[in-house]
Parts: C-alpha cells; structure tokens; sequence
C-alpha cells in the first residue's frame, strides 16, 4: 500500500465516480482505475462496487475510508511537527466555534493571528458542540471553543472564564424592572429557549429541577439572534449571558437566584498532536481573556 493510494481512494470515495476523481487528481481514469484496483488486492477486499457508470462503497469500503482519513491526517500533522522544528510555523488551522462566540468573542483574535502568522491559513467553522466533539476527535479540527464540560471522554477542556446566565426580558415584559429574580418565579413565566441540542438546556433543566419546578417553554430556536430578536419584540422571555444581550437594544437583564453560570473552555482532542499553529492561536485566545475569569 502506498500513500498516493489512498489519496486516490479518498477522491473516489467522496465523488463516488472514477471519471470526477481522475479529473480532480489530473490522471487518466484507467490509471486510476488501475491504482485502485492494487489498492484492493494488497488489502484483500473489495473497497467500490462498481455497477456501470454508478461507483459506491463496499461496506468494507466504508471502514476503511475512516481509517485512510485518519491516516492522512496524521501525516499531514507530523509533517508540520517537522517543519516545526526548523522554527516554521505555517500550514493550516481549523478552529470549530460555537454560534454565540463567532461574532464577539474570535474576530480580533483572528486579525491579530492572521497579521502575526501570514503563512497560516485558517478555516473557522461554526457547529453545534456535539458535532465539534465528533470533528475534534475525528482530527477535522484543531481545537474548539464551546461551553464546558464535553459530553465526550475524546475531548479535554481547558477553561478560560465563566459567564453568567440571566433573565432577559424586552420593555414591555412585566419583569423589566426586576433587578434579581428567582427561579421558581420563572415557573408560570412564557419563555423562549434554545432547542434541547444545545448544552444550555440541559443546564437550564438541571436548574429547573433543583427549584423543584419546570420551565414553561412556548418557542424553542436553534439561533440566538433569533431569540433575542423576538424577545425584544414581544413579552417573551429567555435566559442569556449579557455578553449575547448586549448586542440588541431594548433588552434587559435580571439576575437569577441561585446564580447560574456556563464555562468558557478551549477543546482539544485527548491525546491529539497539537500543532504550533494550534499552540499559537490557544495562547493568543487566553490572554484575550486572562481577565475575564467571570463573567
């Protein structure tokens, strides 16, 4: 088995077509063909079914797919761990980010990386915590920033700061005044929440539970900005840090008795080669927020 090899299966396997991958590769498609077909016989088994123009993966196929994707993976760590040592920091950088720190919380530590280190180029990708963790372990991304703790014993996190969470309540919401409130009074309170993917409602109903009561939930969204936006617009409530509150006009916020806080945590994968590329952003992202151990 050679490296290129599985270079070549990979393309087959993502176009699912010899003629697509041939072109993508810049080799004749019976060259291709011919590479493959080496490739199955020092493994043994048949890795595309092949039924006229049609390509898919065996199930043998699809195993193995996960493995050369690992697998080039870490070749292409450990040929930026030796560039490393000639004191070279270049290549690529994949940061996973939940929504709310996308917009406040990475830009200016993106400008300042990209000024510093030009010869790095950095893919930022917006996901679900749940999906970073997949994307983290399966070594698609360098390292996330999301609410701790990982739900996954593949992820280590490492805290930066915490934020509190509060009642946030638009001008003509009946609570507006409020400077705390109690959680239990929330009870007959109209909110709108997050969806039940995200970590903040397993949290809220954690809360919830412990004031012995349940949380009357009238909408769920998947988006932040969507929620607030609604909130500002009606007599709705939710519960959000000020960090995410701030950025619309006419909102309020109440503090909540007993207070309730999220952890702000870099993930990394558990036992991952971490690439100076990852070292140099991590370090950037702690000293942006050195000073903010709470929220």
């Amino acid at each position: 088995m050679e490296f290129r090899q599985l270079r070549y299966f990979l393309a087959v396997a993502d176009n699912l077509s010899f003629t697509r991958a041939a072109a993508e590769l810049h080799l004749t498609q019976p060259t291709l063909s011919q590479q493959i077909k080496q490739l199955e016989s020092s493994l043994g088994t048949r890795l595309f079914d092949r039924v006229g123009r049609k390509v898919r993966l065996t199930a043998p196929g699809a195993v193995f797919r996960q493995h050369a994707e690992r697998a080039l993976k870490e070749i292409h760590s450990a040929t930026e761990a030796l560039a490393e040592l000639e004191g070279m920091v270049r290549g690529t950088l994949s940061i996973g980010v939940f929504q709310s720190f996308n917009s406040s919380l990475l830009p200016p530590i993106l400008a300042e990386f990209s000024a510093i280190y030009p010869g790095v180029s950095v893919t930022v990708r917006q996901l679900p915590t749940g999906e970073m963790e997949e994307c983290l372990a399966g070594g698609a991304l360098d390292l996330g920033i999301a609410y701790g703790p990982p739900a996954s014993d593949r992820i280590v996190a490492e805290k930066l700061f915490e934020e509190e969470l509060s009642l946030v309540v638009g001008d003509g919401h009946p609570y507006a005044r409020r400077r705390e409130i109690h959680i239990r009074e929330l009870r007959d309170a109209p909110l709108i929440l997050l969806s039940p993917e995200f970590p903040s409602r397993r949290l809220l109903a954690q809360c919830f539970a412990a004031a012995g009561c349940e949380p009357r939930i009238r909408i769920e969204i998947n988006s932040t900005d969507a929620i607030l936006a609604t909130v500002r617009c009606s007599r709705l409530a939710t519960i959000q840090t000020r960090r995410m509150a701030s950025t619309f006009s006419e909102l309020h916020c109440v503090r909540l008795k007993p207070r309730l806080t999220r952890e702000v945590a870099i993930f990394w994968r558990n036992d991952g080669y971490r690439s100076a590329a990852a070292r140099a952003a991590a370090d950037m992202i702690r000293k942006a927020h050195s000073g903010n151990k709470t929220k």
